[in-house]
């Protein structure tokens, strides 16, 4: 068991959850919302299984566990440092900016650096925190989005249903990212149905993210940099209410960022793996990557990971 160090499993799911909106947001004008839920469908049981088999062990154990941390890391940090680009390239573009400010990225970077020098559960409590604040901000926008939604728009199809389907699931498999400090959670918190409503409520999110986008914006959705922050501007018809759901998103786009550093380890590992983002972030080449990398990624994590032998638990008394 691990006592000081041990989990709370609604702590994680939250976390991964702000982290799926982030990259849900970022996709939800290409995205074509009936395929992503035949995305989330196929998606959910599987994640939902490979979280369920950790055991009490480390993922990344034996020869193949050192492959696979290496490959984790260094993915972690091109996409460490394309989600800070793409979080400093919207908070600029809702100011009537262009390009990418360098203290903006370092402005950005400084809490994640924080994050990620504290240590594991710390984060994770802050997480279960933002978490009930993006509800609101969700709530609220849900409210405002109904009656500017123009149905017919929901029906006509968008690109590749495929295509669709893959985003949406790889916005599931950011519980990828969890794998390997998932040992950290009790088994028995795992057992049963909270993962598996988790899993599907953050892609359920994703979806209606791109079903509100769509049914607001029509096809100019697939055309514009950040349609979900401009689908809001058009609701509250005023760009306040762009800039700030634009600057309260920045939440998922910070937890995303901090489970990326957390795999790197306990210690200094974390802050290291920041610094290396914050390096791929000033080069700005993730900038070139199509949008399809960010999800299939996660998808290709979870199936390295799934080649993982189980480990063995380790059945602890109540008394113990």
């Amino acid at each position: 068991m691990n006592t000081g160090k041990e989990l709370f499993l609604r702590q994680v799911l939250a976390a991964v959850t702000l982290a799926g909106l982030s990259l849900a947001a970022s996709q939800a004008g290409v995205v074509d919302w009936a395929w992503g839920l035949v995305g989330t469908a196929a998606a959910v049981p599987l994640l939902r299984w490979l979280m369920l088999r950790q055991g009490d062990k480390p993922l990344c154990r034996g020869g193949y566990g050192v492959v696979l941390r290496g490959i984790y890391c260094l993915w972690s940090v091109v996409v460490l440092g394309h989600v800070l680009v793409q979080a400093a390239r919207r908070v600029e573009l809702v100011g009537g900016s262009q390009g990418v400010s360098g203290w903006l990225l370092l402005l950005l970077a400084l809490p994640v650096l924080w994050m990620s020098w504290g240590k594991c559960a710390a984060f994770f409590r802050g997480g279960e925190i933002y978490w009930m604040v993006l509800v609101a901000a969700l709530v609220a926008v849900g409210l405002l989005a109904l009656p500017q939604v123009t149905v017919s728009c929901l029906w006509t199809r968008q690109g590749s249903g495929w295509t669709s389907a893959l985003m949406a699931a790889g916005t599931v498999a950011m519980a990828a990212w969890v794998l390997p400090y998932l040992y950290k959670v009790s088994p028995r918190q795992r057992q049963g149905g909270p993962v598996g409503r988790w899993l599907l409520l953050a892609g359920l999110l994703g979806v209606a993210l791109a079903a509100l986008t769509r049914g607001v914006l029509g096809n100019a959705a697939g055309e514009l940099p950040h349609p979900f922050f401009v689908t809001t501007g058009v609701m509250g018809e005023s760009a306040r209410l762009e800039g700030l759901l634009s600057a309260l998103w920045l939440i998922c786009d910070l937890v995303w960022a901090g489970l990326l550093a957390r795999v790197w380890g306990d210690g200094k590992g974390p802050v290291l793996g920041v610094l290396l983002g914050i390096a791929v972030a000033f080069t700005g080449w993730t900038e070139m990557l199509p949008t399809m990398v960010w999800p299939i990624g996660n998808l290709a994590l979870a199936a390295l990971s799934a080649l993982v032998p189980r480990g063995a638990e380790e059945i602890v008394a109540e008394g113990e």
